[in-house]
């Protein structure tokens, strides 16, 4: 994305890290001007781990 120049809302960064649910996340608005969410986990298992 940003290599594509995409304009963030939120830039990419990394949530809880070493903690359970670790995820990278990011904002950014589409075409239409709606804000989109992106989640990138390590593990998977760990999507809804509190």
């Amino acid at each position: 994305m940003k290599a594509a120049r995409a304009e963030f809302v939120i830039e990419p960064y990394l949530r809880f890290e070493g903690q359970p649910g670790e995820q990278w996340t990011m904002f950014f608005l589409d075409p239409a001007g709606n804000a989109m969410e992106f989640k990138a986990f390590a593990d998977e298992s760990m999507i809804f781990a509190k």
